[in-house]
């Protein structure tokens, strides 16, 4: 070891001593899920570390930002648990002060005014009715509901009214979301799916009459067959905007239904769309859409002047384009026409549309120089303002600035080592950390990120992987996935870092692979499958089909179906890909984290699979955390499980402990 005039340090990767601790990952954390205008005022939901992690919400301003005040007494916590993943789970009243929520412990519907106890909406069932996609109307709240207190869950668009009444609107698909009425509430519109299907393969557009002739009469269908139909919005009393991916990819399009009103010789019928019904409105050559894990979750925003989108490939971008003016007969807003200008207001790693008020637009921005901030963006000239940031950290020198490329035309995201105050060895190569994303239809982005630089920072690089399967490329590159998970995805992630070897950026014989749920199944696929990985991470990852099943909830319930195949045509499949059944495939040490309380990967399978490492005589350890459901947010935990990850690299790549500069 030596030191150069200017105290930077020469060590060997993996050695580096950083301030960026996993109590500050974990404590640090922040994240803001929604937020809102009311005026001058904006709302936010956000995690708050020093209280059990719970979800609270802070108002503050616009035009003065600042911390805040918090709306929510402890120990209300916003969480929604329709799908399990919840979302959309609070809403604003814009006539009133009134604030409704959902709250985690009983799944009701509370309403509260600031300054004021909160009171329940809806009353009392043990958390078996659950409530999310929560929007305010001003006829009341609109709302999903998940009735669990029968083994068939029953789900319903249902609206409730300021006093706690509650109207059944339609029961018509046995998944549902974006629950949407017209301006003159004559119209309800929402999406609605089937098993086998995810919301990313085929998804229905529903249209009920509510007000006509015969009320909560079906008069329009758009059946997405081959198509995702995302997030419909009334742009006036008979028109639709939303995002389709029938021609590829997820654009935004119109959908006039003035003609489903129109009686037929006298008789309403119901009028059945096709997607050469949609009139193209934006197209950005990228992706306005995603995978609904969540509730609730948008990629454009309007009013009758302009659109405002988050457009998602390698890179998010925000992109405004004005449209010409609803004509006198206001048939709401005309598509953009090809000489529309469309304007990038603001690049980013990843992009969460929020809100459009008057003025501003409300929206979480995150990039490789920022960890993630709630940003407001002027109307006018694009201007943006800071309003809460996710993370308060000291030391931002620390955090690695990641970037994306493609590696044997694989996307990926790396976050190479970085630490101001070390450099690497002469011609020494670092080792690397290899993530794989969960979903699979997640995507990894380019946003600089504490956990990733906790690695990063003590000289371990990191790189993850946008495998076939995962969305914000198209749903071609998504489908490649479709009946090979744990085959394509391995083999994008092999040819990935053969190719980040091959340019001699990482240490053939120091690559560790991790990922989380989905991801962990990638991760211990891959262990199984290739030799290019010293040992591998698993977070509450999938183990065991036949297993998953049988326990995991009503919204995965056929997930498998599309990604290996149905069961029992697929039993023999189903069984020889589950690395359970592989553990004898693996020949490095494996490190398995798991909650107690994972309703969606039960804590069996990890249970099962480190019981048969143990039998085949498998290196591990396995850490099993109590409260913790799929995603950790403990503190405790996230320190303990980050702690335990790194140290497990560490013994295992040979880096010695007595040389690291703590």
């Amino acid at each position: 070891m030596k030191e150069s005039p200017q105290d930077v340090v020469t060590a060997p990767y993996g050695t580096w001593s950083s301030p960026l601790s996993a109590a500050e990952v974990a404590a640090g954390a922040a994240p803001i899920f929604e937020a809102k205008f009311r005026g001058d005022h904006v709302y936010y939901s956000t995690k708050i570390p020093e209280e059990n992690s719970r979800t609270g919400l802070v108002r503050t301003s616009l035009s003065h930002p600042g911390p805040g005040e918090r709306i929510l007494p402890d120990p209300f916590n916003i969480r929604s648990a329709v799908h399990e993943y919840g979302g959309g789970a609070w809403a604003l009243d814009p006539d009133s002060e009134v604030v409704c929520f959902v709250n985690a412990a009983d799944q009701r519907v509370w309403q509260i005014v600031p300054g004021r106890a909160p009171h329940p909406l809806t009353r009392d069932t043990s958390g078996l009715v659950r409530y999310g996609d929560l929007h305010m109307t001003p006829w009341g709240l609109l709302c999903v509901r998940e009735d669990c207190r029968s083994t068939a869950r029953e789900r319903a668009i249902v609206l409730i009214t300021r006093h706690g009444t509650t109207r059944v609107l339609s029961r018509q698909a046995h998944f549902m979301a974006w629950p949407r009425l017209s301006p003159d509430g004559r119209l309800l519109s929402f999406i609605g799916w089937e098993h086998p299907n995810m919301p990313w393969d085929a998804t229905s557009l529903w249209v009920i009459d509510l007000h006509g002739a015969n009320p909560g009469h079906v008069c329009a269908v758009l059946h997405g067959t081959d198509a995702s139909l995302l997030q419909p919005e009334f742009t006036s009393a008979t028109t639709l905007r939303l995002s389709s991916d029938h021609a590829g990819h997820w654009s935004l399009y119109s959908l006039d239904l003035a003609e489903a009103l129109a009686p037929a010789d006298g008789h309403r019928q119901e009028r059945e769309f096709a997607a050469s019904d949609l009139v193209p409105v934006l197209d950005t050559g990228a992706e306005i859409g995603g995978p609904l894990w969540q509730l609730g979750a948008q990629w454009h925003l309007g009013d009758g002047d302009e659109i405002w989108a988050h457009s998602q490939s390698d890179r998010a971008a925000l992109v405004r384009v004005r449209t010409p003016a609803a004509d006198a007969a206001g048939e709401g807003e005309a598509p953009a026409d090809a000489g529309a200008p469309l304007t990038a207001i603001a690049a980013a790693g990843s992009i969460e549309l929020h809100d459009i008020g008057r003025t501003h637009v409300l929206l979480t921005l995150k990039s490789p120089e920022s960890s993630g901030a709630l940003i407001a963006v002027d109307r006018v000239s694009g201007a943006l303002r800071e309003i809460a940031v996710e993370r308060l950290d000291a030391h931002d020198e620390y955090y690695s600035r990641p970037h994306t490329r493609r590696l044997g035309g694989v996307p990926v995201v790396i976050h190479p080592p970085h630490n101001p105050r070390f450099v690497a060895l002469d011609r020494e190569r670092p080792p690397y950390v290899v993530v794989a994303h969960g979903g699979p239809t997640g995507q990894a982005t380019a946003d600089m990120s504490a956990r990733m630089s906790y690695f990063a920072s003590r000289g371990i690089g990191v790189m993850e992987v946008n495998y076939g399967g995962s969305t914000g490329f198209g749903r071609a590159w998504r489908e490649r996935l479709r009946g090979r998970w744990g085959i394509v995805d391995v083999d994008d992630i092999v040819i990935a870092v053969r190719a980040l070897v091959a340019e001699g950026l990482a240490d053939p014989k120091r690559i560790a692979i991790s990922g989380g749920s989905a991801g962990g199944w990638t991760a211990l696929s891959a262990l199984a499958s290739s030799d290019v990985f010293a040992c591998g991470t698993s977070y509450f990852g999938v183990t065991d089909l036949m297993r998953f099943l049988v326990d995991t909830h009503d919204f995965e319930k056929h997930y498998v179906d599309g990604l290996v195949g149905p069961w029992p045509d697929a039993a023999e499949e189903l069984v020889a890909r589950s690395p359970i059944h592989r553990t004898t495939e693996i020949s490095v040490p494996v490190a398995v984290m798991q909650g107690d309380r994972d309703p969606i990967v039960p804590p069996n399978q990890a249970q099962q699979f480190v019981d048969m490492l143990r039998l085949s005589g498998v290196e591990y350890i396995y850490r099993l955390y109590k409260g913790e459901s799929h995603g950790f947010v403990r503190t405790e935990t996230i320190i303990d499980s980050l702690e335990s990850e790194f140290g497990f690299y560490v013994d295992v790549f040979g880096i010695p402990r007595t040389r690291r500069h703590r």
